[in-house]
């Protein structure tokens, strides 16, 4: 019999006996024991059933190549390198795209994912080790007791720690002054990454062999127990939160990646001119005389995604009970605007009226300008409420107005 080894058949309980027992447990519960047993039956230990194969020695060449394989994979952090594969090609996917669904989906695995697996991997380096069935057993645990981190609360701490790291790396930012775009949030997740990665590698390797998290040992465990529970309580929750967080981030791309109206539009602002020549959101005028020269600041900015001619058109209107009685026009501008562009326009009014409580009315219109002007076709509609004297009745000082904005 000389020339066979051990061999793991199942992993069971042990049956009722009697049986076969190992009369050392740190003689034979090696893989390649190679002195043949007193009897050639099974033998049970721990739930592990064990077999004495009988046969030659010689190896195959592609036993010998899944050998060199495994234990060159061995030296690498199988995981780790994945996620920095997985983070090189989303960051290319992210910068060079059009803004697609699949480019964010592929983007909220990169923000809500890779960061935080690195940091887990290294906080906890090593496999997680079940306790002895001395330690006392929780009957409210949905998993016998253990030390480390279970693969899938790897996955669950992963996803957590990485929408933990959101807030942080915003106010951070906000700190030191720096925006949050497209390039300052990739580099922060290539910074979280990379040090969590080489900490993680770091700890792995300093653990000894058979006590190191490996992705290729749980892989080829995948089949052999029970990889997502020990009970059928534990499964169907494990697959009902699966199964919600899929759905979440399903829901959560078709809102976001979906067209969105809000995020083009037009804005608009109306300003007085301060001490220094600078434009500001006060001291405006509210007491003028007909035919003054009042100086105002009118700012557009385009926050659509392509260029547009804008115009501004200026009117004095004499308001009753909500309804406007007549107007002129007293003021008309007009600038094309590049995307994101802001166009600032200092100009005067004279009122050519006398009232009391007139209403100053901009009209900002994108594109073309409609023969007669109103609230419900301009894009942005500003106010500003002003008493004009006759020529020669004098201007009495009183408090400055307000501006008022409608869009």
């Amino acid at each position: 019999m000389a020339g066979g080894k051990y061999s793991r058949l199942t992993v069971d309980t042990c049956p009722a006996g009697p049986y076969p027992l190992f009369d050392s447990g740190s003689r034979y519960d090696s893989h390649n024991k190679t002195t043949p047993p007193d009897t050639p039956n099974s033998y049970y230990v721990c739930g592990q059933r064990w077999a004495w194969n009988p046969g030659d020695t010689a190896v195959t060449v592609s036993e010998t190549a899944r050998r060199v394989v495994r234990s060159t994979l061995s030296l690498v952090p199988v995981d780790l390198v994945l996620v920095l594969a997985y983070v090189t090609f989303a960051t290319a996917a992210v910068e060079t795209g059009e803004g697609s669904t699949l480019q964010f989906l592929i983007g909220v695995g990169l923000v809500l994912f890779a960061p935080g697996y690195t940091v887990v991997a290294a906080l906890y380096p090593g496999r997680p080790r079940q306790r002895d069935d001395s330690q006392p057993t929780n009957v409210l645990a949905l998993t016998r007791p253990h030390d480390g981190v279970l693969v899938r609360e790897r996955l669950a701490l992963a996803f957590g720690v990485s929408v933990l790291l959101l807030p942080i790396v915003a106010v951070a930012y906000g700190a030191v002054g720096v925006s949050l775009t497209t390039t300052s949030i990739l580099a922060a997740v290539w910074g979280i990454v990379v040090v969590g990665a080489v900490v993680g590698t770091v700890r792995r390797f300093a653990l000894p062999e058979r006590a190191r998290f490996d992705l290729l040992t749980v892989v080829q465990g995948v089949g052999t127990g029970r990889p997502l529970a020990d009970d059928s309580t534990t499964t169907l929750l494990t697959v009902a939160l699966c199964c919600m967080v899929v759905v979440a981030l399903g829901a959560f791309s078709v809102a976001i990646a979906g067209p969105s109206q809000s995020m083009s539009y037009t804005s608009a602002s109306l300003l007085s001119t301060g001490q220094n020549g600078e434009p500001v959101a006060s001291g405006y005028p509210a007491n003028v005389s007909q035919g003054e020269s009042v100086p105002l600041v009118v700012r557009v900015t385009n926050h659509h995604d392509t260029a547009a001619n804008y115009t501004v058109v200026t009117r004095l209107q004499r308001v009753e009970g909500g309804t406007v009685q007549s107007g002129e026009r007293v003021w008309q501008g007009r600038k094309r605007l590049a995307v994101n562009e802001t166009w600032t326009q200092n100009h005067t009014v004279a009122p050519t009226f006398a009232g009391q409580d007139l209403r100053l009315t901009y009209f900002v219109y994108r594109g073309p300008v409609p023969e007669t002007v109103s609230q419900s076709s301009a894009d942005e509609v500003l106010y500003l409420r002003l008493d004009v004297f006759p020529n020669g009745a004098g201007n009495p000082q009183t408090p400055a107005g307000n501006s008022t904005r409608q869009g």
